[in-house]
């Protein structure tokens, strides 16, 4: 492990975006998280009750929608969606063409186990690899391309089925802020990705067949699209073209430490032995991971390591051990991956802030 300075509560490390220490060497992050009060969850159990309970047997077809990808939350989802409340699920998977093997075996799993019907959605490639090549050129990332795409496709997708059944459909997601969200570093942003974006690659975006323009012009006035969930005020922002979803973890008790060995017990799902239970599903992760420890010095293993040592769920310790979890050394797929891409090493843009 890197001799580095790092909090002495949690384990991030002097080159985390905004980071201070006080006098005890403690972070501003962990500071903040011990000064917040500890009220009521602002959304509980029984609003998602009431939630389910509106659009369940709403259509003869399905009762919700779930985005799968064959990881560790959008599993959860549908595991749970299933367990606590029997719905009719339809799933919906995004292919970027990199999703590894494991991925697709624990779709295929999930499905059969769950008895959900399953579609994936692959946008053209040579358009997507036009995009990453394009972010790694001007930001020295490429994530915010599939992050944000998918979005947009999620939400055009919500549009047509909104047409064919005469009601928008409910979205569930498992996106969990406490444990996703990175400060400085998330690349999530919607107006961040628009405003990357090529009006000559914007018109190649709207040309798309799975993506509607007017779902894409609603959109573009957003910051996250993660926000415009049922109820709020970026919801009602989007009119008729929102999604109707809500992210699960906002509701339920969302225990990443628990949540593997459900799904290995009851699903049979499956991850690497060697990484941690996070993001293997797609085979760019770890070259993701890697970019970000060249410009933070740390990945993404350290900052959620660092929320569950905030929350008593995981020792300094222990953090620190599975520090050697983190992408410090090139993955064999970047050199593949460039060349795909067309592009040289020189080419990335190394200096640009990822977050806007």
């Amino acid at each position: 492990m890197v001799d580095i300075s790092r909090c002495k509560k949690c384990i991030l490390p002097v080159t985390y975006p905004d980071i201070q220490f006080d006098k005890h060497g403690i972070c501003n992050f962990c500071l903040a998280a011990s000064n917040e009060k500890k009220g009521p969850r602002k959304r509980s159990k029984s609003k998602l009750d009431r939630i389910i309970k509106t659009y369940k047997g709403k259509s003869s077809k399905y009762d919700v929608i779930v985005g799968l990808s064959g990881g560790k939350d959008s599993s959860y989802v549908a595991y749970y969606l299933k367990t606590e409340y029997d719905v009719k699920m339809l799933g919906m998977n995004y292919d970027i063409g990199y999703r590894s093997t494991y991925a697709i075996q624990n779709l295929e799993t999930l499905a059969d186990k769950l008895k959900i019907d399953l579609f994936t959605i692959r946008p053209n490639s040579s358009f997507i690899k036009k995009l990453f090549a394009h972010f790694l050129r001007k930001r020295g990332e490429f994530c915010s391309v599939c992050n944000n795409l998918g979005y947009l496709i999620g939400a055009s997708f919500s549009w047509n089925q909104k047409l064919s059944l005469g009601f928008s459909p409910l979205m569930v997601g498992g996106w969990s802020k406490e444990y996703e969200f990175q400060h400085g570093v998330s690349v999530t942003s919607m107006d961040y990705f628009f405003e990357n974006l090529t009006h000559e690659l914007l018109e190649e975006l709207i040309a798309q067949p799975f993506i509607e323009e007017k779902v894409v012009l609603g959109y573009m006035k957003l910051k996250d699209p993660r926000q415009a969930q049922i109820g709020t005020e970026e919801h009602k922002q989007l009119g008729d073209y929102a999604m109707n979803f809500i992210q699960l973890p906002d509701y339920v008790e969302w225990n990443i430490r628990e949540i593997p060995h459900i799904l290995s017990n009851k699903l049979f799902w499956k991850h690497p032995p060697d990484v941690h239970e996070s993001h293997f599903d797609c085979s760019l992760f770890p070259l993701k991971e890697y970019l970000k420890f060249k410009k933070y010095g740390l990945t993404q293993e350290t900052i959620k390591n660092s929320v569950l040592i905030r929350e008593r769920l995981m020792s300094r310790e222990e953090a620190l051990e599975r520090t050697v979890l983190e992408q410090t050394t090139e993955p064999g797929i970047f050199a593949s991956f460039l060349h795909e891409l067309g592009l040289s090493k020189d080419d990335i843009n190394w200096n640009a802030e990822w977050s806007k």
